[in-house]
């Protein structure tokens, strides 16, 4: 054979076997597929403090610090060590050779401008949030501290939560908030890939993470909008976790080989959310003339007492009726008259609601209208309880105008200032100190924020408080007057409900109720 003939037909083969290389390793690949409801509002995380945003994206980006898996504690990400060195100062040790998945550094400054960003942007849904900074000191580009306005007992868990999120600052700089948002980079052990806008997102391991890169080479974030189609996808093998097993459905999955159900608690408070002022947001300037029903502290107390908590609570399934934003991550003796089951029985009073409609001016069975927005499906059988809900507060006599929305149309809606709205049905975390910064006077821009003196400054007193039980005394005082006050109706506790493709991969739920792909491993 000629011998150029017979070279050429060896980098032929060889090419022909390098081209397979990618199918063979392919086959090695470990990819995960998450089904969610609903598509994300955007993946700049510390604009907001919708779980669903932080449920996709804390595999993309690093806090200084987390909270631990197991509810003990927290475990450093970008920071090595941490330490409170005075009353009012702490300081952070970062990990030496970070850097963002673009290559940008990430260092003290880059620490300083993300905090410096999320306590400064009042437009920002998690701005309260962190006001119990005065100020960010840049000791070496390895070390930062953080000096509070007070002393502040919750700092650690406030500093790990919402908006702790590190982003990087020149390529935010050189793209815009708009495309960064869409097209976002981090420090976590996953990178985004592919982007298809409200219905796919597609994470890699980065083999740049100074952990070393994840136990998953691949994650998908894929929105399957209806639960049961989710059911049917994790069934047919097409997703590998569906975050709120319907309950209908639970047996089911439960009797399904490969599949398993875990269930935990999650710190999530299911409440309804009362409008009590008109102007603030943009309501008053789109609908200058609304005046909604639950103006009147008659009308909003009307409505919590014609609600029968335990009902509500077993149509959501898995769920532990509450008069108060009370869960399981408080300490014992945190007002826990406000989740005994009997206090919440007693509390269910339709007589008493009809009287204080009586007494709001609305006799003999006609009261007002009531317009509420609750969520196809957020954490479990949303649609359903507002139904039931609506069924309650109509056997009293008010009339009720129920908009069912999908998880797109009901984040857009609630989160815009501009509309006509009395109610809605909504799920937050548990946080000791999202409590009494949500409803601080200072904050203005939230759809259904209210500005109640007292709660103001009994909050203030509460963030501030170390003594634990002095702290205590003063929740209590706390939680009196926002049962009575009855802007925020709680429902019940939710416990999280996860199927997940168990012939794979290994999963424990998170103690605090949140989601990571972190966490996941393959099965051995």
């Amino acid at each position: 054979m000629n011998r150029k003939r017979f070279t050429t037909l060896l980098v032929l083969v060889f090419a022909v076997f390098l081209s397979l290389q990618p199918l063979a390793a392919q086959d090695e690949v470990t990819e995960f597929v998450f089904a969610h409801s609903g598509p994300i509002r955007t993946m700049d995380a510390p604009v907001t403090w919708f779980g669903s945003t932080h449920w996709l994206t804390n595999g993309l980006y690093d806090c200084l610090i987390w909270r631990a898996a197991d509810g003990n504690g927290y475990v450093g990400q970008a920071a090595e060590s941490w330490e409170n060195v005075d009353d009012v100062t702490w300081r952070f040790k970062l990990r030496e050779g970070l850097t963002f998945q673009n290559g940008e550094v990430l260092d003290a400054e880059a620490v300083k401008w993300n905090l410096d960003r999320v306590r400064g942007r009042e437009d920002f849904l998690v701005y309260p949030q962190w006001q119990f900074i005065q100020d960010v000191v840049i000791v070496d580009p390895l070390t930062i501290e953080i000096v509070t306005v007070n002393p502040h007992p919750y700092f650690e868990y406030d500093v790990s939560y919402n908006g702790c999120q590190l982003l990087p600052p020149d390529y935010m700089a050189e793209v815009g908030e708009e495309e960064f948002a869409r097209r976002p980079i981090g420090s976590g052990p996953f990178k985004l890939v592919e982007f298809t806008e409200s219905d796919r997102y597609v994470f890699e391991a980065w083999d740049g993470y100074w952990a070393g890169p994840p136990a998953v080479d691949r994650v998908i974030y894929q929105v399957i909008p209806e639960q049961s189609a989710q059911v049917a996808a994790l069934l047919a093998g097409q997703v590998d976790m569906i975050p709120a097993v319907p309950r209908p459905d639970r047996g089911l999955l439960e009797g399904s080989e490969g599949i398993s159900v875990v269930e935990e608690t999650s710190n999530r408070i299911t409440s309804f959310y009362l409008r009590v002022e008109t102007e603030t947001g943009a309501m008053n300037e789109t609908y200058p003339d609304f005046q909604p029903a639950t103006l009147n502290d008659n009308v909003r107390l009307a409505i919590s007492h014609a609600l029968d908590r335990e009902l509500l609570a077993d149509v959501q399934g898995s769920a532990q009726p509450r008069l108060s934003r009370v869960c399981s991550y408080y300490p014992e003796g945190f007002a826990e008259q406000y989740a005994d089951p009997e206090a919440v029985a007693a509390w269910y009073n339709p007589d008493l609601s009809r009287s204080l409609l009586a007494e709001a001016g609305f006799a003999d069975g006609a009261g007002p209208t009531i317009y509420l927005d609750a969520p196809t499906f957020q954490f479990g059988n949303e649609k359903e309880v507002a139904e039931v809900a609506a069924a309650m507060l109509e056997e009293v006599g008010f009339n009720v105008e129920l908009n069912i929305l999908d998880a797109s149309a009901y984040s857009e809606q609630i989160t815009s200032g501009g509309n006509n709205r009395d109610m809605m049905l909504t799920t937050l975390g548990c946080s000791p100190s999202l409590v009494p910064t949500f409803y601080t006077c200072e904050w203005t821009q939230a759809n259904y924020n209210v500005c109640v003196p007292e709660w103001d400054a009994l909050g203030k007193q509460i963030l501030t408080t170390v003594n634990p039980e002095a702290r205590l005394d003063l929740w209590g005082q706390w939680w009196e007057t926002y049962v009575n006050y009855a802007q925020t109706i709680t429902l019940y506790e939710i416990n999280s409900v996860i199927a997940y493709n168990s012939a794979e991969f290994d999963f424990t739920p998170r103690k605090d109720g949140w989601f990571t792909f972190r966490d996941l491993k393959p099965r051995q």
